[in-house]
């Protein structure tokens, strides 16, 4: 394997800790409460997109590393259930179709030195927008029907949150 390989999910699971210890991830959270004026559908796919945006930059690990927690702290604040945010990103963290730094088979794909970044551009974004709207969709039909995702669950409650709702 090469070593800039090695490098970029070395790389991002060093980010993905580094935010959680210095209060990135709390920031992050902090200036999202103000999605709290969308609906539901609407936040999800907002947090879609700016997942699949993220994870073009970052390994798809973590991403969801860092990703995860704020949004369950996010739903928690929204009296959204937790899953009905998390299960969407989850899943748009595999959406790195973009760019070669996203994931180690894209940036296999292009230290062969047959393909351009423009190569994996245009195409990468049609399938982001696809999959995005895809995964928007189904979190909102199969997703609420099989986990009952437009109630808030008793487990998710936490009485001393530390975000402030508005």
């Amino acid at each position: 394997m090469p070593w800039g390989i090695v490098l970029l999910m070395g790389g991002g699971f060093s980010m993905a800790e580094a935010t959680k210890v210095s209060g990135l991830s709390h920031w992050v959270g902090q200036q999202l409460i103000p999605l709290n004026v969308l609906s539901p559908p609407l936040i999800v796919f907002v947090v879609c997109v700016m997942t699949a945006a993220i994870t073009e930059v970052t390994s798809n690990v973590a991403a969801a590393t860092v990703l995860l927690p704020v949004l369950a702290k996010l739903a928690q604040s929204l009296e959204i259930h937790p899953l009905y945010l998390m299960l969407p990103a989850t899943i748009t963290c595999s959406y790195a179709f973009m760019l070669p730094i996203a994931t180690p088979p894209n940036a296999i794909a292009f230290t062969s030195g047959k393909m351009k970044s423009q190569d994996m551009l245009i195409p990468g974004l049609f399938m982001n927008i696809l999959c995005v709207g895809v995964i928007t969709l189904m979190i909102n039909t199969l997703g609420v029907l099989i986990f009952d995702l437009n109630t808030f669950p008793a487990w998710a409650m936490i009485p001393n949150s530390t975000f402030i709702t508005t």
